[in-house]
């Protein structure tokens, strides 16, 4: 899976290639490298589990209306404009307002890692546990049921 998302990564970037058909980092942004550099240390020694976010936290990313786009916004991770679409389907991070992607460029990296990819910030936040409930005596409970 992680040298999978690698290759796309590569792939949408435009990346060159080796005489042997190796992927070469010629092309492609430092994003993208970075990226695709993370993807392959994972798949040489795999995290016993993937820390992805849920599809819940996917459906529930801010979308960026058309009209807010601009001409010269890009994808991050395939480089292209965003008004190159004729429908858009562009999502806000929630780290930083300027962390906009193509949602079908982001998803699959998000499904396996719950960082921005910029910035490195976790994206899922880790609630505290609630207190424990205080254990008062038993009389303080039934002293407001007497008048």
């Amino acid at each position: 899976m992680f040298r999978l998302l690698a290759e796309a990564i590569h792939t949408m970037g435009h990346g060159g290639r080796d005489d042997l058909g190796a992927p070469t980092p010629e092309g492609l942004s430092d994003l993208q490298n970075s990226m695709i550099a993370t993807l392959l240390a994972n798949a040489r020694d795999p995290p016993r589990e993937i820390k992805g976010v849920p599809q819940s936290f996917l459906d529930g990313l801010e979308r960026v209306p058309k009209k807010a786009l601009r001409k010269d916004m890009d994808c991050p991770i395939c480089g292209l404009p965003f008004l190159d679409d004729e429908y858009p389907l562009v999502v806000r991070l929630p780290c930083d307002p300027r962390h906009c992607f193509d949602l079908e460029c982001i998803a699959p990296w998000l499904q396996i890692q719950a960082t921005c990819p910029l910035d490195r910030k976790e994206l899922l936040k880790k609630k505290a546990p609630p207190p424990p409930p205080q254990d008062d005596d038993d009389e303080d409970d039934l002293d407001g049921l007497y008048a």
